[in-house]
């Protein structure tokens, strides 16, 4: 993914995955929610002098983005499917897939998000025990692209806008790092263009073990 959805949290974490065995991949798994609605151009109605022009509002939520993936990747996803953020927690880039019972497929290159500004951090931390909670507050940007393996998108877009993660270090299951960011922007669906607002979060804090998906303990 280019600039891949990242948080300051995760150097931190890397200590953690010294609990998994010779062999193993541990990751942390959070749902990414897109909750937008983008304002459309309507069609214009003339009676008698007066011509009214409408717009419409178009839903741009998890199910159609994995809908729209589905199309051009050939998978017809389940009402069910959901997309994941997966994390490792030792060596290993960050990804995106939507799952749908046991069908995994990875949708990394679709996403893209970049920092626009520094962190603006508030956090209390114990140095005896080691533990630390707080939020760090930033500028983000997300993107729904095409990617170069597949067709084009039936949907895109491009918003930023306050993003709000909450950590706190350690935690049972796993560390936790959830995002919620109130963003705008613009997109199209179908190539028409989208006016977008609305919210992008990532929750969860679920903690899977993928045998022979890791290297050797330090």
């Amino acid at each position: 993914m280019k600039n891949t959805i990242k948080y300051t949290l995760m150097a931190t974490c890397i200590s953690l995955a010294s609990v998994q065995a010779w062999g193993d991949q541990t990751n942390l798994v959070r749902n990414l929610e897109i909750n937008l609605v983008g304002i459309a151009q309507g069609s214009s109605t003339t009676a008698g002098n007066v011509t009214t022009t409408s717009v419409d509002k178009v839903k741009v939520a998890t199910d159609d983005i994995i809908g729209a993936i589905g199309m051009v990747t050939g998978n017809n996803f389940s009402s069910n499917a959901e997309l994941v953020v997966i994390t490792p927690l030792s060596i290993g880039s960050t990804t995106v897939a939507i799952r749908d019972g046991s069908n995994s497929v990875d949708v990394t290159a679709f996403f893209a998000q970049s920092y626009l500004s520094d962190v603006v951090q508030q956090a209390a931390v114990n140095h005896k025990s080691g533990k630390a909670h707080g939020s760090n507050y930033s500028v983000q940007q997300f993107t729904l692209q095409d990617s170069s393996a597949y067709q084009p998108l039936a949907l895109h877009y491009v918003v930023s806008g306050v993003g709000v993660e909450d950590f706190t270090i350690p935690a049972i299951p796993g560390p936790r790092s959830e995002l919620s960011a109130q963003v705008s922007g613009t997109g199209d669906s179908g190539g028409n263009l989208l006016i977008i607002q609305g919210t992008i979060s990532i929750t969860g804090q679920t903690v899977e073990v993928v045998a022979g998906g890791g290297g050797p303990v330090d």
